[in-house]
């Protein structure tokens, strides 16, 4: 049953803290907030979700919500109860972080690198828009722009804008505190978040347009919409409220369609990591398996709940002045990412160095046997030369390491130098 399929569905979003409470102050926003400007008005919100929202009315105004959607004209959609544009805060992330990763098939520990690029966690807590990832591939920081007080009226309606009650800063020590089964990449190996070492960490504090739409369903029932809307209406999510059961042959195929408990209509949800860990032999279980147990931290009912500052809103705006904490700008952007991107490429080739050591190693042992072809003359000199010719490489990957480092080195983003710097000497 869909019911059971989908999981419970969750109470309707009014009966949860209200964004209407936000809309008698405006939240103070430090001036490190970006927002990306409404895309689109509240009437085409309505016209894009029109034909969704009648279907789940009993089709109640149903042409004209076609109509409206694919002809335009004169065709009048089905009219929400409510309609409220709202400015959902959210963070961008993009951190460099080592752990160890524990094999058991050899009782060994190896020190993998984890890259997190372009992560998204909600800002505050509020439901389903709490849990959602919600933006797309097509985000891009040139959307964004300063957030200023002119950007609460748009299309002619007055948005409301959510403050910041998480920090993504307590990330790093609430995962340290995670069990390893929360972060178990293999039945063999397991990540070991209690040992993270944080080696480059960016966030960046951006407004998410929305919009609110809440229609009638059938008798005391009601649906909301949340939209998306930072580029042309595509993507959004629906929750209902306590639905009725219906008879299986009343229903519709909606399994595709289904998230943890609500629906999604224009694409698939987005997740809240895109990671990859560089470690040997588990490469790709690894990075797909702790990507989902960093979303399981946000996507389930409850878990933002469980990042939101002690202090609330004043905490977090205190932890906007933490260097770390950056201007989503593509010049902040790019040159974090391509600081990651070189440490990628040093850890890749230490790897391709370790195991082209451990051929040589093995060659010289007699461990292995090397085949010649056409075959030498004089097996030892051939394999001295084989072995010499190896060993040349292994010198030229190594002086590309150490050129690699160096400007690794030099290109650190300036103000994570200033901040280790400052850091090593608390330490001393």
């Amino acid at each position: 049953m869909l019911r059971r399929r989908a999981g419970a569905i969750v109470r309707d979003l009014n009966c949860t803290s209200s964004p209407r409470s936000y809309s008698q102050n405006l939240p103070q926003y430090h001036p490190k907030v970006r927002a990306i400007p409404f895309a689109f008005s509240k009437e085409a919100a309505i016209r894009h979700v029109g034909v969704a929202a009648s279907a789940g009315c009993l089709f109640r105004d149903f042409i004209g919500s076609l109509g409206a959607k694919y002809i335009g004209g004169n065709f009048q959609p089905i009219q929400p109860i409510r309609i409220q544009p709202v400015y959902f805060p959210a963070w961008f992330l993009d951190a460099e972080v080592e752990s160890y990763l524990t094999d058991d098939d050899d009782e060994r520990q190896r020190i993998v690198t984890a890259y997190f690029n372009d992560c998204y966690l909600p800002g505050a807590t509020f439901d389903l828009l709490g849990r959602l990832a919600l933006r797309n591939d097509q985000v891009e920081p040139a959307l964004a722009v300063p957030f200023s007080r002119s950007l609460t009226h748009q299309h002619g309606s007055d948005v409301i804008c959510m403050p910041y009650t998480i920090s993504p800063l307590d990330v790093i020590s609430s995962t340290r505190s995670s069990s390893f089964t929360h972060a178990t990449p293999d039945e063999d190996a397991r990540f070991e978040p209690r040992f993270i070492k944080t080696n480059i960490e960016a966030a960046y504090p951006v407004l998410i347009p929305l919009y609110l739409v809440q229609f009638p369903m059938v008798q005391r029932f009601e649906s909301t919409f949340v939209i998306e809307a930072y580029s042309g209406p595509g993507r959004f999510f629906i929750q209902v409220s306590d639905p009725p059961e219906l008879p299986e042959e009343h229903r519709f195929d909606l399994e595709k369609y289904i998230g943890y408990d609500y629906l999604f209509l224009g694409d698939t949800p987005s997740p809240h990591a895109k990671t990859r860990i560089l470690a040997p032999k588990y490469d790709k279980n690894a990075s797909a398996d702790v990507a989902s147990w960093f979303d399981g931290l946000f996507s389930e009912p409850g878990g933002a709940e469980k990042l939101v500052h002690p202090k609330g809103a004043a905490g977090v705006n205190v932890h906007m002045d933490d260097p770390r904490v950056r201007e989503w700008t593509a010049e902040e952007v790019n040159s974090v990412r391509e600081w990651m991107n070189q440490g990628q490429a040093i850890v890749q080739l230490k790897d391709v160095i370790k195991n082209l050591t451990s051929i040589e190693d093995q060659m010289q042992s007699g461990s292995v046997k090397v085949t010649q072809w056409p075959p030498s003359s004089d097996p030892k000199q051939g394999l001295e030369s084989v072995t010499a010719g190896l060993e040349a490489f292994i010198k030229a990957e190594l002086d590309k390491l150490q050129k690699l480092e160096k400007s690794r080195a030099n290109t650190a983003p300036e103000w994570w130098r200033q901040r280790e710097e400052k850091q090593t000497l608390n330490r001393k």
